[in-house]
């Protein structure tokens, strides 16, 4: 009973020391549980999308090791704190088994503070942040139940959390002594020693890591490259705090300009904040470096979807046909589409008399040579050969169809469309028939695009017989079968009761004919499904990412305020004024506070061509989108930042200035 009021008093008189440890678990606590809430909710089934709960729970993978992470650095930090009444305690007879019962009587009661309130705000914040959730992936559905699992997740890895700090209290307690407890937050320091070797070694992981990221090349190993540079750029992160720095700093000390107060006085401060703090300053920049990369990478998923999906799909309606019996390209027939989409009209009661008719070749995949005169002879199915280029065959009459103005075209005369990637060929040997190149399009509208990997191009044919014509020389491959298509814009109603009927009609066809329909609402509404499951959980991580800093940030600037508070005394004793000590104390924190972020927005530069071709392999290619959602995530992150600077900042002057 003694030990078990004597923890409650110690969290009592002493909760600003508990308070910061306490915020940091209840809101690992409370993001696991919103997570958990939503990726486990009955309501993803009646919303149609169970699948995007997969997606929610990888992120809470991600997010459960990094949480318990935090609060591990949390409660090292506490310890630190109270160490000095860890070795009272021994000193006044209490022995070391009594004291860790007493640590961890402390942590029991803070666990159940975890739990209750983190349950409370986590119930709370789900509902709220549910409507968020629903309005992202475009649903209808706003009331969200809760699981068993959704209770018991978030507190069985707060009890894993708990049981390490427990582990890490007991050990820290029993294999220290009492002086060496009472007197940890005041031993001396050594100059640190310069690392030249590993000072080069920093810079140069981070510049091989940069190279990999800028030249990386879409295929099967843009992952592992991802990766690699990934870890390189880590590592070199974290030499380029603990060797970089207090080499330079090293070298700043031979110069001249050395022997000024204010040089003086912040060039000695910074080498030993960096010899103490070079691990929390590298561990800050990693997660908001990850922050950054993480935000931009999902809200591009969720505001390029609509513009990809428009490219991709102009018309919200397109109906196709294939001869399932007969692969050479006269297999459906006018008269027998006609006749499919006649009943199609009748049994959806929607006209398609608007839409528009053409064949689709599909698209083949192909090695396009470099130079004036080429020959393309085969088709690929490896996406690692060089000048790889995914291309279409269309007719002219199809375009003009569509509203494209193209000039008039002689037999065995073609224009080229590039969608990336420059083909500049005069004359292309197309698997035996000579073909003139009259020039390039500027610009294709209205036609459904298949494909913008790589060289990606369009073969603009004369027109539907020379289409037919340049098919036929191609060697049958699954993905060029030719269908016979209609594109119409419907609204979302008519859209879908005529893709019911065209597929209905299909199957029950008497003909070997197959009939695909895509609804562009349809599909948008699976697609924003998995975007916005993929931006809610980039949004968590990011915001968890930046508590994580945050947090760091929080504990660095009080650990220095304490250390540093003694020497800012005597220096005022010793002739610097109260304004000088100001100053110095000032620049301190602000090079030690934004050096982080600087360094963080240097790596995403660094990462921004690999992020946007991960980011163009999902189709999204907006250029102009990219650099404004980089730009305005940068912005956001760095106005957060500038807020957790000038509120953690206040402590560290306060505690300082006070003895001052």
């Amino acid at each position: 009973m003694f030990y078990l009021k004597l923890a409650q008093r110690n969290i009592r008189k002493s909760f600003k020391n508990f308070a910061p440890f306490l915020l940091a678990t209840m809101m690992m606590f409370v993001l696991n549980f919103i997570l958990a809430s939503i990726a486990l909710s009955p309501q993803l089934d009646k919303l149609g999308i169970k699948s995007v709960s997969v997606v929610l729970i990888i992120g809470q993978i991600i997010l459960i090791p990094f949480s318990i992470g935090i609060e591990i650095y949390a409660y090292r930090f506490l310890l630190k704190k109270r160490s000095r009444e860890f070795g009272l305690y021994d000193i006044l007879g209490l022995g070391k088994a009594q004291i860790i019962v007493v640590a961890l009587l402390e942590l029991l009661f803070l666990l159940l503070a975890t739990v209750t309130l983190g349950t409370i705000s986590g119930v709370i914040l789900s509902k709220f942040l549910f409507l968020v959730f629903i309005a992202l992936i475009g649903g209808n559905y706003f009331n969200l139940t809760f699981s068993i699992l959704s209770f018991t997740i978030p507190i069985i890895v707060a009890l894993v959390a708990f049981i390490l700090l427990a582990v890490i209290g007991t050990w820290t307690i029993h294999h220290h002594s009492s002086l060496s407890l009472l007197h940890s937050e005041s031993q001396g320091e050594r100059e640190p020693k310069s690392r030249g070797f590993l000072a080069f070694l920093g810079v140069l992981l981070l510049v091989v890591g940069y190279y990999m990221a800028i030249t990386v090349k879409i295929g099967p190993m843009i992952v592992t490259t991802f990766a690699v540079a990934v870890l390189f750029v880590i590592v070199g992160t974290y030499l380029f705090y603990v060797a970089f720095t207090i080499w330079y700093l090293k070298r700043q000390k031979r110069g001249r300009r050395y022997y000024q107060p204010e040089k003086f006085i912040t060039t000695n401060a910074l080498l030993y904040r960096m010899k103490q703090n070079a691990i929390g300053l590298g561990n800050i920049t990693i997660l908001v470096t990850m922050a950054i990369v993480t935000l931009v990478t999902t809200v591009m998923l969720q505001t390029g979807l609509k513009q990809n999906m428009m490219v991709n799909m102009p018309f919200t309606t397109e109906l196709s046909a294939m001869n399932t019996g007969d692969t050479h390209v006269g297999n459906v027939s006018e008269e027998q589409f006609k006749s499919i989409l006649s009943q199609t009209e009748k049994k959806s009661q929607v006209s398609l008399k608007n839409g528009v008719q053409y064949v689709d070749y599909g698209t083949s995949m192909m090695v396009l040579p470099s130079g004036k005169h080429v020959t393309i002879n085969h088709l690929t199915d490896n996406y690692n050969k060089a000048g790889i280029a995914v291309v279409q065959v269309v007719s002219r009459d199809t375009l003009i169809k569509l509203g494209n103005k193209l000039p008039k075209l002689a037999p065995n005369d073609v224009l080229i469309h590039n969608y990336s990637g420059h083909f500049n060929a005069e004359t292309i040997n197309w698997f035996g028939q000579l073909l003139r190149v009259k020039g390039q399009t500027t610009d294709v509208k209205n036609y459904p695009t298949q494909s913008s990997i790589g060289n990606s191009m369009m073969i603009v044919a004369q027109n539907n017989a020379q289409a037919e014509q340049l098919y036929q020389r191609i060697k049958f491959d699954a993905n060029t079968i030719p269908r016979r298509t209609l594109i119409i814009n419907l609204s979302k109603r008519d859209s879908k009761q005529v893709a019911k009927a065209f597929k209905a009609e299909g199957k029950s066809s008497v003909l070997p004919i197959s009939t695909f329909a895509v609804d562009r609402f349809a599909r948008l509404h699976e697609a924003q499904a998995y975007t916005g499951g993929f931006l809610f959980i980039g949004f968590t991580l990011g915001l968890t990412f930046i508590i994580g800093a945050a947090l760091i940030i929080y504990y660095k600037q009080i650990a220095e305020g304490e250390q540093d508070k003694e020497a800012f005394r005597i220096l005022q004793e010793v002739g610097l004024s109260k304004k000088e000590v100001s100053q110095t104390i000032n620049s301190q924190i602000r090079l030690l506070f934004f050096m982080p972020i600087v360094v963080a927005i240097v790596h995403f530069a660094g990462a921004y061509m690999m992020v946007s071709k991960i980011i163009n392999a999902f189709g999204i290619t907006n250029k102009t989108l990219m650099l404004s959602v980089s730009g305005g995530v940068i912005l956001l992150i760095a106005v957060l930042y500038y807020i957790i600077y000038k509120m953690t900042s206040r402590s560290y002057v306060n505690i300082v200035q006070r003895h001052v």
